[in-house]
């Protein structure tokens, strides 16, 4: 049972929406965080908590759970996730192992049925995070999606601020404790690639307005995530001409020019 499989199911359970929860049980702020960019952490306001008590496999579900950011999701996608090699049965009795051993440790004592952490919807899972939680994938697709509302709307201003907001949220790689595990690839290299547009994107905004520095910053951004991408590079030279710095302007065309090289091709005019 291979994940990408399951395209009809996640593309069922993602037209739901997400469910509305209450607060964690002594939740009281916004302090609450859950990070998924550059290595995962999750903390609870006053709270310590020990890690080593929960067993890997459960860890991985936790972290999997956190990556959806707060969506439910379907039973099978789980399994053929992190359960891959057991039968059906099997996986799905170490679902509700995990599932517990996360209830008891998030939320000592809860009873069951009664977890305000980790939910369940008929044959969907997913991490309940309160509206005022911190969670670093819900906010980046939040600001990505404010960026695509404002596209074509003239709303030059807007649409810079939601990708720098998207931007903020984005610390690195998504889970990279989880190496090449199979589940978290394709959602790895996905926000990768969206992080890496945003801020392409943004250095193109802050050239036009003029703001050369930030434009300088956002082009190398974008390329610290993707060397690769063309418009990048493009605003970076083009950011330190206009700011009257030839050489710089040279160094990167002629950085770009390696790069193309060791890919065979050749590079457009600008770089030449």
């Amino acid at each position: 049972m291979g994940y990408s499989i399951h395209q009809t199911i996640r593309s069922r359970v993602a037209e739901r929406p997400t469910p509305e929860v209450g607060p964690l049980s002594g939740y009281a702020g916004p302090s609450l965080v859950v990070r998924c960019f550059g290595g995962f952490q999750l903390t609870i306001p006053g709270r310590q908590l020990d890690w080593t008590r929960v067993r890997p496999k459960a860890r991985a579900l936790l972290r999997f759970l956190a990556a959806h950011s707060g969506r439910p999701v379907h039973r099978e996608i789980i399994l053929s996730a992190l359960w891959p090699e057991l039968p059906v049965r099997s996986g799905i009795r170490s679902l509700h192992v995990g599932v517990s051993t996360l209830r008891a440790f998030l939320e000592p004592g809860v009873r069951r049925g009664e977890s305000t952490f980790v939910r369940r919807d008929g044959e969907s899972y997913w991490l309940a995070l309160p509206h005022a939680a911190l969670c670093d994938v819900r906010s980046f697709e939040e600001g990505v999606a404010a960026w695509r509302r404002t596209v074509g709307t003239g709303q030059r201003s807007a649409e810079a601020a939601a990708l720098r907001e998207a931007l903020a949220q984005y610390a690195g790689d998504l889970l990279p404790e989880d190496g090449p595990a199979e589940w978290v690839v394709a959602e790895r290299d996905r926000y990768r690639t969206s992080a890496a547009e945003s801020a392409a994107r943004l250095a193109a905004l802050e050239l036009e307005a003029g703001h050369l520095a930030t434009a300088v910053a956002a082009a190398r951004r974008g390329l610290e995530i993707d060397g690769f991408r063309d418009d990048a590079w493009r605003v970076l030279a083009e950011a330190h001409q206009r700011a009257g710095d030839a050489a710089a302007a040279a160094r990167t065309r002629s950085a770009y020019g390696r790069v193309l090289r060791t890919l065979g091709v050749s590079g457009p005019a600008w770089a030449a």
